[in-house]
C-alpha cells in the first residue's frame, strides 16, 4: 500500500478531484442511460460506482486541505454528482423492491425497467 506522505501535495489533489467529478458525471450518465433491466445487481453496481466518486472526491478535498490550499470546486462537484447518484439508486432499488413486493409501480426512470416484459413483471435473467 502506497503511504499518505507519497500522495500528499496539491498535484495529487487535483488529479483526485478531477478523477472524483469524471466518475461522478460517468455515473450519473450511467444511471439514466444503460438499461439496468430490474436487476438488484446492475443497480447496486451503478451505486458503487457513485461511491467511487465520492471517495475520490473526499480524498482530493483532503490532500487540498493538507497543503493550505482552498477546497476545488472540481472535488466538490465530484462529490454532489457522487452522492446524487447514490441517492437516486438507493429510490431505484426500492421502488424495483415495492414493484416487486407488492406490484405498485414508483415512479422510475425508462432504462431502470429497460428489457423486462412489462412494468411489474420480473423476469430472472438466468439462462436455464
Amino acid at each position: 500500500m502506497i503511504p499518505y506522505e507519497h500522495t500528499a501535495g496539491v498535484g495529487w489533489a487535483r488529479f483526485f478531484a478531477w478523477v472524483g467529478l469524471v466518475l461522478g458525471a460517468a455515473s450519473l450518465i450511467v444511471a439514466f442511460t444503460v438499461p439496468l433491466a430490474a436487476e438488484f445487481g446492475r443497480v447496486a453496481g451503478v451505486a458503487f460506482f457513485g461511491g467511487f466518486a465520492v471517495w475520490f472526491a473526499l480524498m482530493g478535498a483532503q490532500r487540498f486541505r493538507d497543503a493550505e490550499q482552498p477546497r476545488s470546486w472540481v472535488a466538490t462537484t465530484g462529490l454532489v454528482l457522487g452522492v446524487t447518484t447514490f441517492a437516486i439508486m438507493a429510490y431505484a432499488m426500492v421502488a424495483l423492491i415495492v414493484a416487486f413486493e407488492t406490484g405498485v409501480v414508483l415512479p422510475m426512470a425508462p432504462n431502470w425497467i429497460a428489457g423486462t416484459p412489462g412494468p411489474g413483471v420480473f423476469v430472472p435473467s438466468v439462462d436455464v
